[in-house]
């Protein structure tokens, strides 16, 4: 389950580069707003949003190695963090999903004449409704993470004490930091990816871990 986990999120990524990675700086990047998408070609919108979509509830295979290596603090306590953690990927999917609506929706303003203000009033909307549900995404890895940590440190685990530092949000923190320091081409690349790519090293450090205490689950 693990290794599925791994694979799912590794084709996540493939699907950000397709979707909107560009040659760009990290920080140019992350100063794009959703209106860029509108000179998306329309393959990389249909491919990089439904491969997105496709795989990423498979990810949450790759929490049963959270579930087992949490387990001997007890089945709630691990249940906890694995369930909210699930329900953020799931929220993922829709997340994911809207960059179809969002990128068609600017290519529609552009198409119909910058100065139709019903299409950009609809397009503010849209913004909105993404930028909610990429909070709600945020606060529920928050809390798991969290759970997470308290879990590691006041419980027995199959993880050593200092795992609880290899959280999701505390991993998901370094990424981010070191890519705002990626050059042209290769940030703008890497922006794109860098949540999943947050997921894809907690992953990997679970099953390095899982796999000393032959408890991996392939």
């Amino acid at each position: 389950m693990g290794v599925i986990g791994i694979i799912a999120v590794i084709i996540t990524i493939i699907s950000d580069f397709i979707l909107i990675g560009r040659p760009n700086s990290a920080m140019d990047f992350l100063k794009l707003g959703t209106e860029s998408m509108a000179g998306l070609s329309q393959w990389r919108i249909t491919v990089g949003t439904f491969l997105g979509a496709i795989v990423i509830p498979f990810q949450i295979a790759g929490l049963g190695m959270v579930y087992y290596a949490l387990k001997p603090a007890g089945k709630f306590k691990s249940l906890t963090v694995v369930i909210s953690t699930a329900h953020a990927l799931m929220l993922a999917v829709g997340f994911h999903i809207a960059y179809a609506y969002i990128a068609s929706g600017w290519r529609l303003y552009y198409e119909t004449g910058a100065s139709n203000l019903i299409v950009r009033d609809m397009m503010k909307m849209f913004d909105n409704y993404w930028l909610i549900t990429l909070i709600i995404i945020g606060v529920e890895a928050t809390v798991s993470s969290l759970l997470y940590i308290i879990i590691i440190i006041r419980y027995e685990t199959l993880y050593p004490k200092w795992m609880a530092f290899l959280n999701p949000v505390g991993i998901l923190i370094c990424v981010f930091v070191m890519m705002l320091v990626l050059p042209y081409p290769i940030g703008g690349f890497i922006a794109p990816a860098f949540l999943n790519i947050s997921t894809l090293t907690f992953f990997i450090c679970q099953l390095v871990i899982l796999k000393q205490k032959d408890k991996v689950l392939i």
